[in-house]
């Protein structure tokens, strides 16, 4: 570029001394706009950037050399803001058409209308030149905002922290939103420790120093004691960044407000709470109800027994025999709504003692073979010779079971056949004690052995009407087996009877007989022998927080699967995976250390040949959207919290396929 004027000559031969031959190629290189004019206005030197920054028309930069006519055009266009006032486009001409003592540009960021966000910085190369360098910001600034909006919606938000300098940069539009300006500005010159309860400080001073002098990673949950929003609890996790030479320069973090979780959590405790205390209520009322009930109700069965022994009237009897008969139903089903009471409000408790289940097979055997009879039945009792002669279990929970298979099975075997048997076998290494009630009655369709073993459920509405009952006999007895860390089973057809199993495994101290080669097992399945399943070589781990759901689980396929593994949080789950091989997780949400999210994440993505393992989330929120997060995050499906055997099952099941279908290739959903 060249000019007649003498001072643009002067102009250019100081721009050549300030400004390289470079100026054009770094430019270009940096995706640098670049225009130098001098302090009359005098454009000398621009490259092809600028314009294509700006999108400046060509006739206007051809026609006129003067940087202001330039400036105005774009102030007049909206690039700065839509109606610059007089006074707006005053400072901007001022501030960029000669020298100041200003080096950045009023406003950090312009926005032509080709939608590109621009950043402007002024310099001043000599005393005569003024340059303006402009930069293609848009994407840095969209993922920037992208960012933030993200952390607003997610409550949270980011601090670094240099140790060098000591200066701590807190980012966070949540936190600035509900703190007050003072409480803000405390954080971002400060940091938390202001405003943390008096109870956290030390816990989080002992982290924070281990976090800047021993390098290690941080993972606390504080509580901020605030003007206007109360106590604030606030999960911080932050991670010590390292140059080569091992030492950590600055820490990097995120912040997030869970508040509203642990409030969820809190009224979650207090209906928990209340729950307990009502069903403790119901206990306490239907105690005092059955109490009120038994004492003039045994006094209408005794003087009715007493009649009929003493009144030989054909007419009387009957209706006497009526009276008791109704009676003794009405205390069988206070008796067992007061158990299910009991179980349902953990009021239950076992009584564990060496006993002989010999004698209590056969004294339950003795006590019903009367009603059999009565109904026609004949009942038969089979008690294989390795059956120990002594086990520590409860006796008379253990005998209630029996007592209700049996009552259950001379109701819906009217002029049939009922067969007791009792055998040992082993499983997995653990001796188990079977006991299966075997019938010629009635018999139960696959719908109605599904519910067979919930609360107040029979096979239909005609078996309540016709047979009596409660519905509560099988539930009970399924708790009460499984308190014991049995199981109980079903095989029915319908038209050709049922099979009742419990399975209790036992220690004993008798000595293992020679199996025969047809055990009194094989017999009472009809010599099928126990049937193969798709989960027997399944190696199961649970990851929950709660013992009481390791129980459960346990309970629920303990006999079904191979191996169940437990682990109490995340962390234990990376432990176990990189030394067990494991087929399927089934993963809580809501842990400490590492919960299920975190977890998952992790396995994803791994490079280790467990990262595709089948994950179940078990989680106590069973809402749509909460399931979606499951699956969006890499978990194979979802069951909800209190878990059942049948919905169990059916996530087993469904990721059995999956894995089978796909082969090694994962569809996330």
């Amino acid at each position: 570029m060249t000019f007649d004027n003498p001072d643009n000559q002067k102009a250019i031969i100081e721009l050549q001394k300030a400004a390289p031959r470079w100026l054009h190629n770094v430019g270009d290189k940096f995706n640098m706009g670049i225009v130098v004019f001098t302090t009359n206005n005098e454009v000398i030197y621009r490259n092809l950037k600028f314009f294509s920054h700006f999108d400046l028309p060509r006739d206007i930069t051809s026609k006129n050399k003067q940087f202001d006519s330039w400036l105005q055009y774009l102030i007049k266009r909206g690039d700065f803001q839509e109606n610059p006032s007089e006074e707006f486009s005053h400072k901007i001409l001022v501030s960029l058409s000669g020298p100041s003592s200003e080096t950045e540009f009023p406003f950090s960021t312009v926005t032509p209308p080709n939608g590109k966000i621009l950043k402007l910085t002024k310099f001043l190369p000599s005393e005569n030149l003024v340059a303006l360098i402009t930069e293609d910001v848009t994407e840095q600034t969209l993922s920037q905002e992208s960012l933030e909006m993200a952390l607003e919606m997610r409550r949270s938000g980011y601090f670094q922290y240099c140790m060098e300098t000591d200066k701590l940069n807190v980012f966070s539009n949540h936190l600035k939103k509900i703190l007050t300006p003072s409480e803000h500005r405390i954080i971002k010159s400060k940091g938390f420790r202001p405003l943390i309860h008096k109870d956290d400080i030390d816990d989080y001073v002992k982290d924070w120093a281990n976090a800047t002098t021993n390098g290690t990673e941080m993972d606390t949950t504080i509580r901020l004691q605030t003007e206007n929003q109360g106590t604030l609890w606030i999960k911080c996790k932050a991670r010590p960044q390292r140059i080569h030479a091992g030492n950590s320069t600055h820490i990097t973090g995120f912040i997030e407000d869970i508040t509203e979780e642990y409030k969820i959590q809190d009224e979650l405790r207090k209906a928990q709470e209340k729950t307990e205390n009502a069903l403790k209520s119901k206990t306490l009322f239907l105690a005092r109800i059955s109490h009120e009930i038994r004492t003039p109700m045994n006094a209408v069965i005794g003087i009715a027994d007493a009649l009929i022994h003493h009144n030989s009237n054909p007419q009387i009897t009957p209706k006497l025999e009526l009276i008791q008969s109704s009676a003794g139903n009405i205390l069988n089903t206070l008796g067992d709504t007061l158990k299910h009471s009991e179980l349902e409000s953990d009021t239950f408790s076992l009584d564990l003692k060496l006993g002989s289940p010999i004698k209590v097979i056969r004294n339950a055997c003795a006590l019903w073979t009367e009603k059999a009879k009565a109904n026609n039945s004949t009942l038969n009792c089979h008690i294989d010779d390795n059956v120990p002669d002594e086990i520590s279990y409860d006796q008379y929970r253990y005998e209630q079971c029996i007592n209700n298979l049996l009552s259950n099975a001379i109701k819906f075997c009217e002029g049939g056949k009922i067969d007791v048997f009792s055998t040992m076998v082993k499983k997995d290494g653990k001796d188990r004690l079977i006991v299966a009630v075997k019938d010629t009655g009635i018999g139960m369709t696959e719908d109605q052995q599904s519910r067979i073993f919930e609360p107040f459920q029979q096979g239909d509405r005609s078996i309540s009407r016709r047979f009596g009952g409660s519905g509560l006999g099988m539930n009970i007895t399924k708790q009460i087996i499984q308190m014991m860390g049995g199981t109980i089973s079903v095989k029915s057809e319908i038209g050709k009877g049922s099979i009742f199993a419990l399975s209790l495994p036992i220690e004993s101290e008798k000595p293992e007989l020679e199996t025969p080669t047809e055990t009194l097992f094989d017999q009472i399945m009809d010599k099928s022998g126990p049937l193969d399943t798709p989960y027997q070589n399944l190696k199961i781990l649970v990851a929950d927080d709660n013992q009481t759901n390791h129980i459960v689980i346990k309970s629920l396929l303990g006999s079904m699967v191979a191996e169940i593994y437990t682990a109490s949080d995340g962390k234990e789950v990376m432990d176990i995976l990189k030394v067990q091989d494991i087929d399927i997780i089934l993963m809580d949400i809501h842990m400490p250390v590492m919960d299920g999210i975190e977890a998952t994440l992790a396995i994803r993505s791994s490079d280790q040949p467990w990262s595709d393992i089948m994950i179940i989330a078990v989680t106590a929120d069973p809402q749509y959207q909460q399931q979606r997060l499951c699956l969006n995050i890499g978990m194979d499906y979802a069951v909800a919290k209190p878990v059942k055997l049948m919905q169990l099952l059916e996530g087993v099941d469904h990721v059995l396929d999956m894995k089978k279908n796909r082969g090694s290739i994962r569809k996330v959903s």
